[in-house]
């Protein structure tokens, strides 16, 4: 005869699997990394807001995780108005927002940012970090009317390796118009290295004219 103490000695084992089976399923499906990681980007990212001007008021979080997904969010958007949100970004206290949205106006090319861009080269509030950042994102940009800018700079400047990024950009501008003032730069140069980088930007200069002619 099996007791009622039989049964319950019967069943506790039986429980006990079906517990443990439970919560090996459970594990299996929250601890996947990869899931756990599309969650939490799911979740950020409704935190954020859907629009870029919900993205724009985070640039003045108290957090500057927050404030920096902000600016990713909108370098990320097709939409042209975020240029404006990222400019207003780089104008920020927060080095490393104003940083990120530098970087961020190079790589999508904003030409509409550019004039604003070389502007702040001259600003006495610039960092030189952030100088260096604006000079390689008007060269990736390629705006012709910001040559005669970057040039200026380059003229004036006594940082020698801002000075040698901003001849470099000239010849990634490709501005054409600037030419007699760089080769006259180039002959006023006593610096062998900054006569080999004046020459250079002046031989890309006139590649790509050559190039624009043949097109």
């Amino acid at each position: 005869m099996i007791t009622r103490f039989d049964r319950r000695l019967f069943l506790i084992p039986l429980v006990a699997s079906i517990c443990l089976a439970g919560a090996a399923t459970r594990a299996e499906i929250s601890d996947s990394p990869r899931e756990g990681t599309q969650q939490s980007d799911r979740y950020e990212r409704s935190r954020m807001g859907t629009k870029p001007e919900e993205w724009a008021r985070r640039l003045d979080d108290s957090r500057p995780d927050v404030r920096l997904e902000a600016v990713k969010l909108l370098s990320e958007s097709p939409d042209p108005a975020v240029h404006e949100y990222l400019m207003q970004a780089v104008e920020k206290p927060d080095a490393r927002v104003a940083a990120a949205a530098v970087d961020a106006l190079g790589k999508i090319g904003a030409k509409d940012a550019s004039g604003f861009l070389s502007e702040r080269l001259f600003l006495a509030g610039t960092s030189a970090g952030l100088r260096q950042r604006i000079l390689v994102a008007l060269g990736r940009i390629k705006d012709p009317t910001a040559g005669q800018r970057v040039l200026d700079f380059s003229a004036g400047e006594t940082n020698g390796e801002l000075r040698a990024t901003a001849i470099r950009v000239l010849g990634e501008i490709g501005d054409s118009s600037v030419r007699a003032e760089l080769r006259d730069l180039d002959a006023r140069e006593n610096d062998p290295t900054f006569k080999t980088l004046l020459s250079d930007a002046d031989a890309k200069i006139t590649a790509r004219e050559a190039a624009a002619g043949r097109q």
